[in-house]
């Protein structure tokens, strides 16, 4: 016999047991597939949703178009560029979030913020306020985006069936404060990539996350169907995201913990423990902002010095043509990614970018770095 499916009066009773309350504004990452069979699939989900929130809240969920990654003439939304930016954005294209963020979209009355790459859809009372500011934003998660109205209305953060990686706002800190370390930015889409100079700690070790998160008291766990979900308060998450940035702008970047070592999973741990001992010291100031532009970061280039002494340089890769010297401590960049092999593996060298040697400075002789190159 067939096992019955979960219905919705299970996912509305976890969903309030997990801390979700009725008018809450609700940031929403979700897969449908973690939570077990659901009857009628995510239409179930998104009414439980909505029962929970009741008519006084608001679901928000990603429509992010970023596939920077795969065939770059779906980067955007395309049907409505001519017309971008604007107060509220009339794109029909599906986002790449899943189908319960997809379900939120086509239901009527969804309204969707105005951003090329990395739009929101927002269905409910507060549906307006969350996303039109959007369209003010330079970059994906900044200033504008609907985080930031989320934070006004004391809403929360829900990761159905997923953890706290997914977590889009991780960059909010890191573009408002315009740290140095950013990846290639696209002015037209006001897209920003995020994982280029540097390998992000939530994505390589999501489960360190995760435990730092629960750890640090921000993070409610607990069961939605068959998934483990969780929830935080949006000022909680903000408040502790400030903490970790005063403490050090570099916290999620991975770097090697030593001049003598590549291992990101102990410079991972090491930095769990210090965002851990800075919530409990609590905030000290306020983080610095390096006010620095966001600009395209491309691949070193005739000129640029290559750090060879550094345990994390891949050597060098013939591809357009050149000589591209790679560094296994850095994210892929989109146009290397798609060439595969040891490109997808490993990202460019951009000494001049690293945060890591800010603080592990070269050698001098006769003031130039210790084995630096200029490939051609």
């Amino acid at each position: 016999m067939k096992a019955s499916g979960i219905g919705p009066s299970r996912i509305v009773r976890d969903l309030r047991a997990l801390g979700v309350r009725a008018g809450d504004a609700v940031m929403m990452h979700s897969s449908l597939s973690a939570l077990g069979h659901v009857e009628g699939g995510a239409t179930t989900v998104v009414d439980a949703l909505l029962e929970a929130v009741g008519p006084r809240g608001t679901l928000l969920v990603p429509a992010f178009r970023d596939s920077v990654w795969g065939d770059p003439a779906n980067f955007t939304n395309s049907d409505c560029a001519a017309r971008c930016p604007q107060r509220l954005c009339p794109s029909k294209l599906p986002g790449f979030q899943g189908v319960i963020a997809e379900e939120v979209r086509q239901r009527t009355g969804s309204l969707r913020s105005c951003h090329p790459t990395h739009s929101w859809v927002a269905l409910g009372a507060s549906a307006e306020r969350l996303v039109e500011g959007h369209r003010a934003s330079p970059t994906p998660c900044g200033r504008g985006n609907p985080f930031e109205a989320l934070l006004q209305l004391d809403g929360c953060i829900l990761t159905l069936g997923v953890q706290v990686n997914t977590v889009t706002l991780w960059h909010y800190y890191e573009e408002i404060l315009q740290v140095p370390y950013l990846g290639h930015y696209w002015p037209k889409e006001r897209h920003l990539n995020h994982c280029v100079t540097g390998r992000r700690i939530q994505y390589e070790y999501p489960g360190v996350m995760q435990d730092v998160c629960r750890a640090a008291g921000i993070l409610k766990t607990g069961p939605i169907g068959k998934s483990v979900s969780g929830l935080m308060r949006a000022r909680d998450f903000d408040c502790f995201m400030a903490t970790l940035f005063a403490d050090d702008p570099y916290c999620l970047v991975l770097r090697p913990p030593d001049r003598g070592s590549d291992d990101l999973a102990l410079d991972a741990l090491q930095k769990a423990a210090a965002m851990l001992r800075a919530r409990k010291r609590g905030r000290q100031g306020g983080a610095k902002s390096f006010a620095i532009p966001p600009q395209p970061i491309a691949p070193a280039k005739a000129g640029d010095v290559v750090r060879e002494d550094c345990p994390a340089f891949a050597g060098c890769h013939e591809a357009f043509g050149n000589s591209i010297p790679l560094c296994k401590a850095n994210g892929s960049h989109p146009e290397l990614f798609r060439l595969g092999g040891v490109f997808a593996a490993h990202g460019p060298a951009a000494c001049a970018h690293c945060s890591w040697h800010l603080q592990f400075p070269p050698k001098r002789e006769g003031g130039r770095p210790v084995k630096g190159t200029t490939p051609s």
